[in-house]
């Protein structure tokens, strides 16, 4: 599957995700007997109150998109790096990336002269915040 498509596939999923609750929302009010003439004669603070549940879902999903969207291009990365596919990254491997290459002994938390997974999320996380 080629990058856009992931990409796109991606945001699809989130936007049903986003509206997905006001669409169940809306087919709940049109099943319910009475349910639009029960809505309609809300209060204005609770359409209110709705607003901010749309507004905070759609921050939490916001959120959880960027991070799994960092997640993936980690592991993709991480799986670039790794040559010879056995789950750790080795000082040779490493080599072309200068930053990684200088800190290498500062992430390999257990000094057994490789990168693990782990290790090496360590690293993108502290590079990425500077």
């Amino acid at each position: 599957m080629t990058k856009d498509i992931q990409v796109t596939l991606r945001w699809l999923t989130v936007m049903a995700c986003v509206f997905a609750p006001f669409l169940l929302v809306l087919y709940a009010l049109l099943q319910i007997p009475g349910g639009v003439q029960v809505f309609s004669r809300t209060e204005p603070m609770d359409w209110i109150w709705l607003m901010l549940l749309g507004g905070m879902m759609l921050g939490v999903y916001y959120f959880l998109a960027v991070y799994l969207e960092d997640e993936e291009e980690i592991c993709a990365e991480f799986r670039k790096l790794d040559r010879d596919e056995d789950g750790y990254l080795c000082r040779e491997d490493v080599s072309a990336w200068p930053e990684l290459r200088l800190q290498f002994d500062r992430f390999d938390q257990d000094h057994d002269g490789r990168l693990s997974r782990a290790d090496f999320e360590n690293f993108e996380h502290a590079f990425a915040h500077t």
